[in-house]
């Protein structure tokens, strides 16, 4: 029997990061970007410091994306994470696992926006 999505996502979880694939707001072509990651049980938790960057703004437009953790790929759907404490709780996630990200929250600093990526299912 094939791992479940939470052992998968628990086998990688201390990766440092994965690679996330959007589609172009205006072409609609692939484009990837190496980011920073948390997953807890069946959910993959995104920030970013900039939320004006392509892969955001492309996410915007098509909140349909595919993460690569390497060992296998997940289809899945992005959206901005607007209730305060899962917020928190999302950003505690990002800071625990990244020591810069640790750091940067003593300073009051942290991700512009944070999100979550839902309804995953393995890639193809």
């Amino acid at each position: 029997m094939p791992p479940s999505l939470a052992e998968q996502l628990a086998a990688v979880k201390d990766r440092g990061t994965c690679r996330i694939t959007t589609r172009g707001r205006r072409t609609g072509k692939p484009h990837t970007r190496i980011i920073w990651f948390a997953a807890e049980d069946t959910v993959v938790y995104l920030g970013t410091l900039n939320a004006r960057r392509d892969w955001v703004r492309n996410a915007q437009k098509n909140p349909d994306v595919e993460l690569d953790f390497g060992a296998f790929r997940l289809h899945g759907r992005l959206s901005t994470i607007a209730d305060a404490g899962l917020e928190s709780h999302a950003r505690g996630l990002i800071a625990q696992k990244y020591w810069a990200a640790w750091i940067a929250s003593w300073f009051g600093k942290g991700p512009e926006r944070m999100f979550r990526v839902d309804q995953l299912s393995v890639a193809g």
